[in-house]
């Protein structure tokens, strides 16, 4: 590991959750995918397991499998108590079939066409994929918008490309919904507080901090052109 992943482990810490999302929107893809009560969920890339709590307490039959490559993450999960199955492991590798597949904002890691295919034949039948990506959701950024995501996420799409490329792997897109922006600052509220907490370390922490810092300006000035969108999905 280097110092630089070090900080940035250390400044998500015992935070609620690993990036934007939000309630409504799980429930809603439990309720548009027909999700049946004793479930068999996989939460793939599950961070500190703040989705898999949430499923746990709207199925509180269902069967729950969350992995994560990050043992911190794991052990955090692990510590919230959540009534689900957490281990270190690779997203890409459910054990069995699942109704619902879950990957809240990771298939970057991956991207969509790997995910989606290799995720295919872990579903059940009826089974369903749904997943956050950010997109964007105007045809023409601002240049500060449009510099800061080519160099963070140079691979990131429109609303609607992300559409077409899952339709073209076979798949039907059930919904496209965007979380707003009550999402994304209920992820920053907390990490702008633990930053400040954070300040002064070292020099490899505040180029950490310092990256953070300029994310979160950046959404202050430009979001509305951009979003994360859970995508629900089924093979077609």
């Amino acid at each position: 590991m280097t110092e630089e992943f070090d900080a940035f482990m250390e400044l998500f810490k015992d935070l609620p959750r690993e990036g934007p999302g939000n309630v409504d929107s799980l429930l809603s893809v439990l309720d548009m995918a027909a999700t049946p009560p004793d479930a068999r969920i996989f939460d793939a890339a599950c961070g500190s397991g703040a989705d898999s709590e949430l499923f746990a307490r709207a199925l509180p039959n269902a069967e729950i499998l969350a992995v994560d490559k990050q043992t911190q993450f794991i052990e955090a999960a692990q510590a919230r108590g959540i009534r689900a199955s957490f281990k270190v492991g690779d997203m890409l590798e459910p054990d069995g079939k699942f109704d619902l597949i879950w990957s809240a904002g990771a298939v970057y890691f991956c991207g969509v066409e790997k995910a989606l295919e290799t995720w295919r034949k872990h579903l059940k039948p009826g089974g369903k994929i749904a997943f956050s990506e950010v997109v964007w959701l105007t045809d023409e950024p601002s240049t500060q918008a449009k510099e800061y995501w080519e160099e963070a996420y140079p691979h990131m799409v429109g609303i609607h490309q992300m559409i077409g490329r899952i339709e073209a792997l076979g798949f039907r897109v059930i919904s496209a919904t965007p979380l707003g922006r009550p999402s994304w600052e209920a992820f920053y509220d907390p990490i702008k507080k633990r930053a400040e907490q954070l300040r002064g370390q070292g020099p490899v922490m505040d180029a950490v901090l310092a990256e953070n810092d300029a994310e979160v300006a950046m959404f202050e000035a430009c979001f509305g052109e951009y979003d994360y969108v859970v995508y629900l999905v089924e093979p077609a």
